[in-house]
Order: C-alpha cells, then sequence, then structure tokens
C-alpha cells in the first residue's frame, strides 16, 4: 500500500485547508513516526497524539479542541475532517464577519479564514476591513495582547505571532502596499 499523502490543492478549499495545515502542524505520536518503511503499519497515514493546550483542553486533529490525553487519530482523518467539515464552517464565519468577503483577494481570503479559525478577537480591525481601511486593519490587528506576548523575548507561543503577521501582510496588500 503507498505512504498516504496530503492531495493537492486543487479548490479554494483545499487551498484555505492546505493554509491551515501549514500553520497549525499536528502532534504526532513516537510510534507513528517510527513505522515500518513500507508503510504497512499505518497505510493511511502517521499516527497523531492529543497534546494539552495552553487553557487545559486538549487538542487532536486541526482545531479539534475535545480530544483527551493520549487519544489518537491518524493524519489522513485529521486532513478528511478538516477539509469536509471545518473550513466550510469557517469560510461561513468569515463571510459573516465581512460582507464583502467575496471581493477580497483571495490570498486576504485565506488569511482572514485562518485568523477566524484560530479565534478572532479583533472588532476594530473587522470594522476596518469592512469599511476598506485595509491599512489601518493591518496596524489595529497586530496591536493586540495577543501579538505582543507571542513576539516576546521567552515567548512560547511564536506561532500566534506568524499567524498574525500573515493577516497584517495580507491587509497591507489589499491596501495597495
Amino acid at each position: 500500500m503507498e505512504p498516504y499523502a496530503i492531495q493537492p490543492a486543487v479548490t479554494f478549499n483545499d487551498r484555505v485547508a492546505h493554509r491551515l495545515m501549514e500553520l497549525e502542524g499536528l502532534n504526532y505520536s513516537y510510534k507513528a513516526i517510527h513505522q515500518r518503511e513500507d508503510y504497512s503499519v499505518r497505510p493511511t497515514g502517521r499516527v497523531i497524539v492529543s497534546y494539552k493546550e495552553g487553557n487545559g483542553t486538549y487538542t487532536k486533529e486541526y482545531g479539534d479542541n475535545t480530544a483527551v490525553a493520549n487519544e489518537y487519530g491518524s493524519e489522513y482523518m485529521a486532513e478528511k475532517n478538516l477539509k469536509e467539515n471545518l473550513v466550510p464552517e469557517y469560510i461561513e464565519r468569515t463571510m459573516g464577519l465581512f460582507p464583502k468577503f467575496n471581493s477580497f483577494s483571495e490570498q486576504l481570503q485565506i488569511e482572514l479564514i485562518q485568523s477566524v479559525f484560530r479565534g478572532w478577537d479583533s472588532p476594530n480591525t473587522a470594522t476596518h476591513i469592512n469599511n476598506g481601511n485595509y491599512i489601518l486593519a493591518a496596524e489595529e490587528f497586530l496591536n493586540h495582547k495577543n501579538y505582543t506576548d507571542a513576539i516576546a523575548p521567552n515567548s512560547n507561543i511564536k506561532g500566534i505571532a506568524r499567524r498574525m503577521e500573515a493577516l497584517s501582510t495580507a491587509l497591507l496588500r489589499e491596501g495597495g502596499l
């Protein structure tokens, strides 16, 4: 049997899913990383294992905070759930926050979706975006405690800064910079 491979990003939903997968990552079990080379042990991809979030919940798949300690899943099922269930849900949520969503560039659309996926918490930025003030929105978005905490020298949440900077950059491009 062939090893699991991420499917190519053909549709918009695929491209959104790939961006989320790129930013999120998965936590693989030791057993899964050292599976047999012919993939006969795990034909549907590496095994992922739940990990504890800062708020005490456990995450297993992309955006799944319903896991429990030491819960396992497969890379294949994580991607399938993301593409079939979560991406459509978060596209809809994002469109609800941004009525002009369909007029934005694809890059901005995708970065907005990934920001909503991670827990959008920036009403002032949303107001600027909805008013077409993309440069102000880019500045406002990084004027947030989550960002300053993430860029602190001893921060262990650097990934948050990378996600937030990606949206800020997309906003600046949308504004012509």
